[in-house]
């Protein structure tokens, strides 16, 4: 009988701990599932073929944000809020003086666009900016975001991969709350991934 082990992984869903392990033969069943500080908290149970033992230091997810000065200070709180727990890099920009947000939301897009971060995190004054710019980008699905739920169903139905966040309209702890939903929600597929696949027009 192949041996199991129970692992505790934190900010991970399945197909994340596929991808990091591919070269384990791994059965993945969800047995317990609960809020560790906003963030979901899975523990699997891991059945390794050939005896390997499972590697149970998991990187952090990596999180591209940016914004402009309308949005700097918001980009400062969530980028502190989500220090611990997440890996950020912050595109900018570095102060409230008055700047041209293409100008690091390109950049941001880019990161996300070629895999070098998993998703991105966009603030302006009305979010719309950062959104319109955002979407230039061929593989880039950036969701104007100003309450929870929403952030929810960016996430569910449309695979949105980044998200931007009006800063001029919503309060500081709103703004936390979505980026919670925004990270913590998975991309049901189904029905939407032929909606999706849709989407990119050429």
């Amino acid at each position: 009988m192949e041996p199991i082990s129970i692992t505790k992984i934190f900010n991970v869903n399945k197909d994340l701990l596929s991808n990091i392990f591919p070269h384990l033969l791994t059965s993945l069943f969800t047995i317990n599932s609960q809020k560790f500080k906003s963030y979901p908290h899975y523990t699997y149970i891991c059945v390794e073929n050939k005896s390997k033992k499972l590697n149970t230091r998991i990187m952090k997810r990596k999180i591209a944000i940016a914004a402009d000065h309308a949005g700097f200070e918001y980009k400062e709180i969530v980028k502190n809020y989500l220090s611990e727990n997440f890996e950020v890099q912050d595109f900018g920009t570095f102060s409230t003086d008055s700047v041209d947000y293409p100008d690091f939301v390109h950049p941001a897009a880019t990161s996300v666009e070629n895999g070098e971060n998993e998703l991105g995190i966009l603030f302006c004054g009305s979010g719309n900016g950062v959104q319109i710019t955002a979407n230039k980008h061929q593989k880039i699905r950036c969701a104007l975001c100003w309450m929870p739920e929403i952030a929810t169903l960016a996430r569910q139905h449309n695979d949105a991969n980044m998200i931007s966040i009006p800063a001029r309209f919503i309060s500081k702890e709103l703004a936390i709350e979505i980026v919670d939903k925004f990270l913590s929600t998975d991309f049901e597929g189904g029905r939407h991934q032929n909606r999706v696949d849709k989407i990119a027009f050429c």
